[in-house]
């Protein structure tokens, strides 16, 4: 794990970043070099302790995997396809690491997408608004978008959190609807529908770097 420095000409400002893969420090495009050095030197001790309390990759195998916040044990069998039977996972006994963490993604992906169906219907209900497309993602940095067609995307690696992460993901885009922007209504129309708001982002703001998986193609 180590700090990757990103340009981008839409930045206005520099800002450090905690991702799955390490930290990004993200910086204007034509920053000076020094400038950026010294960005990294000011925040030394940060980077060093953040990398080192970030977790470490290991075999999904032997850790288990996570689904709603829980660890379950991962069982060798000899069929096809990932399955879960509510307290164990049972992985093909053919799959590498590789193929497990490919197949444990589009696994999740589904459980996501039946998972934010769903939930729609009471955020319809008390907002008055339809999501035009939802959409299962799997960003580094946001846990959900809202774009101005009405499209709702929503990070799959929430699916690792505690339930009420994903409930306040939804609530969050599902407001984006209404209000597109990050004004007092909309936070205000945020709290109403879902009063666990700034617990939710508190607990995002301290774990969510934990919520990882395996980048595939």
């Amino acid at each position: 794990m180590r700090v990757t420095v990103i340009r981008n000409k839409r930045r206005k400002r520099a800002a450090f970043y905690v991702t799955p893969e390490g930290i990004e420090l993200r910086v204007p495009a034509r920053l000076p070099k020094r400038l950026v050095d010294r960005a990294l030197e000011k925040h030394d001790t940060w980077i060093r302790e953040t990398l080192q309390n970030l977790p470490q990759q290991t075999s999904v195998l032997d850790e288990g995997l996570v689904f709603h916040g829980k660890n379950y044990p991962t069982k060798i069998d000899n069929g096809t396809t990932l399955r879960f039977d509510g307290s164990s996972f049972f992985v093909p006994r053919r799959w590498d690491e590789n193929a497990l963490a490919k197949h444990y993604e589009a696994w999740l992906r589904d459980r996501a997408l039946e998972y934010v169906i769903n939930q729609a219907p009471t955020y319809e209900r008390l907002l008055g608004v339809k999501a035009k497309k939802i959409r299962i993602g799997h960003q580094k940095t946001r846990w959900g978008s809202c774009s101005s067609n009405g499209t709702i995307s929503i990070n799959v690696r929430l699916m690792l959190a505690p339930k009420e992460m994903m409930d306040y993901v939804i609530a969050h885009e599902w407001v984006h609807l209404v209000h597109f922007d990050h004004s007092a209504s909309f936070w205000n129309t945020l709290q109403a529908i879902h009063p666990n708001t700034v617990t939710a982002k508190v607990w995002l703001k301290r774990h969510g770097h934990t919520l990882r998986l395996k980048k595939t193609d």
